[in-house]
């Protein structure tokens, strides 16, 4: 199976439009709309590896007690970038263990810096052999994951990274084990023969404490049907409690976590991607994957400030309009706002990017809804809504009721002035600011009524919400 972290979904960039008192009627409604609709998937997410361990040999947890879980001190002064980099130059073409193991040893002298150039240097040489393992699935024939032949071939599956791995790590004096059980979305979900163990990977005891590796996952990802690599870090002495996001061991006592989890525990967790943990992501109302909705959902995470996330949600392979979704960003809390049109399954993936960096967003995180009734949708959102880190705290529905006084509360930070408009009768009626808070009531008539705010520089007024009143 192979690793990690897909390449982002593109969000289309296409130039803001703008509004003016006098043309508000002609504006309204082709503003860029930065929401599902927009997001393009990329490939297959969420490190979805294959793997097939039949033939590797794996170590039971108990033989090595007390398990003492390593803390990462043992990194706190290593250049793991450098060790990384030495590791990719080192170009090895023979097939022996043994000096492979010398010429790795030749470069590390302590235990943390063996472990990391092992899996540095088999997750940037070694590539993933996507055709054996379809003829694995397929078939039910078996590639040589013996060392040897890995080394030779130099492509494998992810018993032959495992595998690889330990012989190297007994060549070059290391205490480490081969780790069998399940990682999600490795092998084809309704398979009954890889219900129980799809993958394989490694432990590796460093200055006296255990961590967890996979350098399956490390080396690259499955695009399209085809290999592509792509070195990544996360998942060497990954923390254990991500480390079991996606991946489950047979044997309870390599989670290398005091309280162990179960299987059903584990399957609901939520689809946790690399990205998640790398943008500094974590959970704060929904840590089940499955959740039950009666009603408009809000599930709240919290990320540094410097991080920026959209939202989409799907029925199936059917897109949904962009009024079933609302990202809001309130100090460190992510705010998704989610509203199922009718009864039925949904998934909901949130994609999240570092606000400086162009380009798309990475997917960080998935939830599957079960949506009990239908729900009132929410107000389109603009993309000029995400670009000034806006936030909407009411109204919460898309649609307004007319000749009707409506509260509006909402956070648009660095306004100079923000209005509410009716596109047909051209009313703008001012909310009072508060700072970056703006509120106030509003009569609402018949129409598209839409939010606008104006900034610094700038005497256009740029559309950030729209709703309908009929």
């Amino acid at each position: 199976m192979t690793a990690k972290s897909r390449q982002s979904p593109r969000v289309d960039q296409k130039p803001n439009n703008y509004l003016s008192r006098g043309s508000v009627g002609t504006v309204l409604g082709v503003t860029l709309l930065l929401t599902a609709g927009n997001v393009y998937r990329a490939i297959n997410s969420f490190e979805r590896q294959q793997l097939i361990p039949t033939t590797s040999e794996f170590f039971a947890s108990q033989k090595y007690q007390p398990l003492l879980i390593g803390n990462g001190e043992s990194f706190a002064q290593l250049n793991l970038e450098e060790l990384d980099s030495v590791a990719k130059s080192l170009n090895y073409s023979g097939s022996s263990v043994k000096e492979l193991a010398n010429m790795l040893s030749q470069n590390a002298a302590t235990e943390a810096e063996k472990a990391r150039i092992i899996y540095a240097w088999i997750t940037q040489h070694i590539t993933y052999d996507v055709v054996a393992f379809e003829n694995a699935i397929q078939n039910n024939s078996y590639p040589d994951v013996n060392s040897a032949k890995v080394l030779r071939d130099r492509t494998t599956i992810c018993s032959g990274y495992s595998n690889l791995y330990q012989a190297l790590a007994e060549a070059m004096g290391l205490e480490s084990a081969i780790v069998v059980g399940y990682a999600k979305g490795a092998t084809p979900p309704d398979d009954p023969r890889f219900t129980e163990i799809n993958h394989a990977w490694n432990s590796v005891r460093i200055d006296g404490a255990w961590y967890l590796l996979d350098a399956t996952f490390g080396a690259g990802s499955i695009q399209e049907g085809k290999f592509t690599s792509e070195y990544n870090p996360y998942y060497f002495a990954t923390v254990p409690q991500q480390f079991l996001n996606n991946h489950y061991p047979q044997d309870s006592g390599w989670q290398l976590l005091v309280e162990t989890y179960s299987r059903i525990s584990f399957d609901n967790l939520p689809r946790i991607a690399t990205r998640f943990h790398d943008l500094g992501f974590e959970i704060v109302t929904h840590n089940t994957h499955k959740i039950v909705a009666d009603n408009q959902l809000k599930i709240e995470l919290t990320a540094p400030q410097n991080v920026v996330a959209i939202a989409e949600l799907k029925q199936g392979d059917r897109d949904l309009a962009s009024s079933t979704v609302l990202v809001n960003r309130q100090n460190e809390n992510i705010v998704v706002n989610v509203a199922p049109p009718q009864s039925g399954t949904y998934d909901l993936t949130i994609y999240a990017k570092p606000e400086d960096q162009a380009g798309g967003y990475y997917e960080v995180i998935e939830y599957q809804i079960e949506a009990q009734n239908s729900t009132a949708g929410l107000p389109k959102i603009y993309g000029n809504f995400y670009e000034h880190r806006a936030s909407l705290i009411e109204p919460l529905s898309a649609d307004l009721t007319p000749n009707w006084s409506t509260h509006f509360n909402l956070i648009v930070p660095e306004a100079l002035d923000v209005q509410v408009v009716n596109s047909e009768t051209q009313q703008w009626t001012s909310l009072e600011g508060y700072g970056s808070y703006f509120a106030g009531n509003v009569d609402i008539q018949q129409g598209k009524t839409a939010v606008v705010a104006k900034f610094s520089g700038d005497d256009r007024y740029w559309q950030l919400v729209e709703y309908r009143s009929e």
